[in-house]
């Protein structure tokens, strides 16, 4: 029997040491059946397109957020992948809608402007908005401006004042409780707290605290909020874990002295290749129609880049990030610790203990496998494994939803994989 709810918090920024929050939430611990599902290593690792492919059920490939950021050399798209309308394939919340289900998806990626009851995804696009007031209601849902934005701004409240996760936690109490006039049936909810705390001072216990307890209390009040029973999902997906920077990679500088980039001060001002970031791994795109001796020139200059720095140089799958004015034809991946960045102005290579680095702390780790915890009828047992488009697949069979777009067919057990080895 498929579940009658169903809740997916998304955890930013894990690691292993805060399993402990988990293990102490009152509402988590009552819940039967507890189990940990593992996102394998590869494919997608920061949050965005590891979402993304929840969503879809499709690989980063064909999902249409193969980064954090849209393609945009020259500095004028969203700083990160907010709109509906980048996704290129059908999502679990047009499922669940078409189905009649009620949905809410706050603070979550690829959402603005979707089909979606209660949607707050607090978009940060200040290149198409005055304020975040304005910013924060064009992008939400009517039902979650009328009935939670606007009594806030006829209140005098200022966005700015109240951490994000924190009005998360708020909206969540407002709106995901079973008793509440219509209750919601799929919630995906996101917190980034803790992941933006360990990127800019590290992954050091000490000095995350405060971080470590915002993250106790707003992952306490959605999940208070939503009040599972035994016939509910609970999914608490926390991503891939974030290891100290050891790193920072300027791979466009390359490019720049290689003529393939050319700069008006510090700006692009024309490119025939670029390598576009993505946590520690970056896409390099080069121009549709560029002649193949430049599209070889800018894949030896990245080859030379990955020799020196212990990086690896891969052809992409599936044309994974091509744009409609690109072609992505390889993939820089740095080694643990390593972030890749788009500038092609700064110096190519700074360790992240150089006295002059300026950059985050900590970074994705595409080597690491990632845990989703979870409780609830429906889905695979304990030690299941898989990549995140799998999971969104699962996540749908356990709603008793269909995802025909997926390019996943859903988690595998470890004895399963064996036999197919074995055969």
């Amino acid at each position: 029997m498929p579940a009658e709810r169903m809740l997916v918090v998304a955890v930013d920024g894990w690691r292993p040491e805060d399993s402990s929050l988990l293990a102490s939430d009152p509402t988590l611990s009552r819940l039967p059946g507890i189990r940990d599902l593992l996102i394998d290593p590869g494919g997608a690792n920061e949050p965005f397109t590891a979402l993304a492919g929840l969503l879809t059920g499709c690989t980063s490939a064909v999902s249409g957020v193969a980064s954090e950021a849209p393609f945009d050399p020259v500095g004028e798209a969203p700083s990160r992948h907010w709109y509906a309308e980048a996704l290129a394939r059908p999502t679990l919340l047009d499922a669940a809608r078409a189905a009649g289900r009620r949905t809410a998806a706050l603070q979550w990626p690829a959402t603005a402007g979707g089909a979606v009851d209660l949607c707050l995804p607090l978009v940060e696009d200040l290149h198409r908005f005055r304020d975040r007031w304005e910013m924060t209601v064009a992008t939400s849902s009517p039902e979650m401006v009328e009935h939670h934005l606007r009594p806030r701004i006829e209140a005098g409240a200022h966005l700015s004042r109240v951490p994000r996760d924190e009005l998360i936690g708020q909206i969540a109490s407002e709106t995901l409780g079973p008793r509440q006039d219509r209750a919601v049936d799929l919630a995906l909810v996101r917190l980034e707290g803790l992941s933006l705390a360990r990127r800019e001072i590290g992954t050091d216990l000490g000095r995350l605290r405060a971080a470590r307890a915002a993250l106790s209390r707003d992952l306490g009040a959605v999940l208070a909020a939503f009040e599972p029973g035994p016939h509910d999902v609970v999914a608490i997906v926390t991503g891939r874990p974030l290891v100290p920077v050891r790193l920072l990679l300027h791979p466009n500088a390359e490019l720049a002295r290689a003529g393939l980039v050319r700069l008006d001060g510090n700006r692009i001002a024309a490119w025939d290749a670029f390598v576009w970031p993505d946590g520690s791994r970056g896409v390099l795109h080069v121009r549709a129609g560029l002649p193949p001796d430049r599209a070889r020139r800018a894949v030896g200059a990245l080859e030379r880049i990955a020799a020196e720095h212990g990086a690896i140089v891969r052809p992409v799958d599936q044309g994974t990030g091509a744009t409609v004015v690109s072609d992505a034809v390889a993939v820089l991946v740095g080694a643990p610790g390593t972030v890749v960045e788009g500038s092609a102005a700064r110096r190519f290579a700074v360790p992240g203990d150089d006295p002059y680095y300026a950059g985050p702390r900590a970074v994705t780790d595409p080597a690491a496998a990632a845990v989703t915890r979870v409780a609830g009828p429906g889905l695979p047992a304990s030690g299941a494994h898989g990549g995140w488009a799998d999971l969104g697949v699962d996540l749908a069979h356990a709603l008793g939803l269909s995802l025909p777009h997926a390019t996943a067919r859903g988690l595998r057990s470890r004895g399963a994989q064996d036999l197919r080895r074995a055969s």
